[in-house]
């Protein structure tokens, strides 16, 4: 039965949510960025049957809107927000091209055939085309309504759709929205899911960007301890498994990922989500410093050789919060200049006073990159030697004639 899409009521929804035995499948995960919509251009031939084609929305920024409003309601609830998957998106999309296009109303799939409505396929067996090794799904749909936050508040208004949307079970999701030639014009369709062996990542409640940089990554599952990678970078240390973790990303603008592995004393999984960040919150770090400088001092001459060597700490500084400083541990080596915050040329003096000259005496020379609060964002330490060279004394042999 179809309702007019002025009414906004309960009764204008409907909902199955469907539990089935248990399925084992290892899935990697994908990530929550979304390219622009590309697909199959609807048709008869296309909307055929049980699915399988894989449509443009007619609004990405309807379906994030709609992902927003239902995770910040998850969390405000106390429950993890839902992780998109393309597969369930594709699910869903397809739904709700499906029905404008045929122009019906139902989660069962349906066929027009001489202009006479024929079932085609069960909403479960539809889903399952595209999200496979499941173990749980349910769908929420909806027509007429012309905004995220109005469809969103139907759901919520409604016992059952509220109940998919709030449910623990649920893990994963996808959303379509289609405007076309249907009595109701515009149609919305949510599926959830959950599979076996798929712990989901999700940062920032699965905002595609980030101005600032900061990341609150929720993780499914119960696990002993995890460690974090960003973009193929080295693994962090071990730590305490926590379904929350807070992050700064420092890194250029840009797709960023963030990996997660998680174990147990008995198994391990990997997560991984990616996001867009908007700002560079990359640090600057020091240039490739030398290990080593030496200086040689020749008494005979009174001579060091070279007289000065040069860094310089930072190849260029524009951020102004970020200061470099050098420090020298020993008295006989004198830095010039000890500090600064852009590009400039750090000259490295020794002299033969408050040397020990027993032979090679030796000095550190701390270079840091400091943030505005003090603390050390960068830092090499170079050893410096002053070499002594040994008095060579010429022995002229004594010619004795007979």
């Amino acid at each position: 039965m179809l309702f007019t899409p002025e009414i906004r009521h309960p009764i204008h929804l409907l909902v199955i949510t469907c539990l089935v035995g248990t399925a084992i499948l290892w899935l990697s995960l994908p990530t929550s960025l979304w390219a622009d919509s590309q697909g199959t251009i609807p048709s008869p031939e296309t909307l055929r049957g049980c699915g399988g084609a894989s449509f443009a929305s007619s609004d990405d920024a309807f379906e994030q809107e709609v992902l927003r409003l239902v995770n910040q309601a998850r969390m405000d609830n106390g429950l993890l927000p839902l992780k998109r998957v393309e597969s369930l998106t594709s699910a869903a999309r397809f739904h709700a091209t499906d029905m404008s296009e045929e122009n019906y109303f139902s989660h069962t799939s349906h066929d027009r055939v001489n202009n006479e409505l024929v079932e085609s396929c069960s909403w479960s067996d539809r889903v399952n085309r595209y999200y496979t090794g499941w173990n749980f799904v349910s769908e929420n749909i909806a027509a007429g309504f012309g905004t995220p936050q109005a469809v969103f508040n139907g759901w919520m208004d409604s016992p059952g759709h509220r109940k998919n949307i709030l449910s623990a079970t649920n893990w994963e999701t996808g959303i379509g929205y289609f405007k076309g030639s249907g009595s109701y014009t515009r149609y919305w369709v949510q599926d959830f899911g959950r599979r076996s062996g798929v712990y989901p990542a999700v940062i920032n409640g699965e905002d595609p960007t980030t101005d600032d940089g900061q990341l609150r990554i929720h993780l499914y599952g119960e696990w002993e301890s995890l460690r974090l990678r960003v973009n193929q970078n080295e693994w962090s240390e071990w730590q305490p498994f926590a379904p929350l973790i807070e992050m700064a990303l420092k890194e250029p603008i840009g797709f960023h990922t963030v990996a997660v592995e998680m174990r147990t004393a008995t198994q391990s999984a990997v997560a991984e989500d990616s996001i867009y960040l908007a700002q560079n919150t990359a640090e600057p770090e020091l240039n490739d410093l030398p290990d080593a400088l030496t200086f040689a001092y020749s008494p005979t001459e009174g001579l060091i050789l070279p007289d000065v060597h040069t860094i310089q700490p930072l190849a260029a500084q524009s951020d102004s919060s970020f200061a470099w400083q050098v420090t020298a541990d020993q008295s006989w080596l004198t830095v010039t200049p000890g500090q600064g915050k852009g590009g400039e040329i750090v000259s490295l003096s020794p002299s033969v006073q408050g040397a020990s000259l027993t032979g090679t005496d030796q000095a550190v020379v701390t270079v840091s990159l400091r943030r505005g609060d003090g603390s050390v964002a960068d830092e090499k330490k170079i050893a410096v030697l002053l070499r002594v060279q040994a008095a060579h004394t010429l022995f002229v042999p004594v010619l004795q004639g007979r």
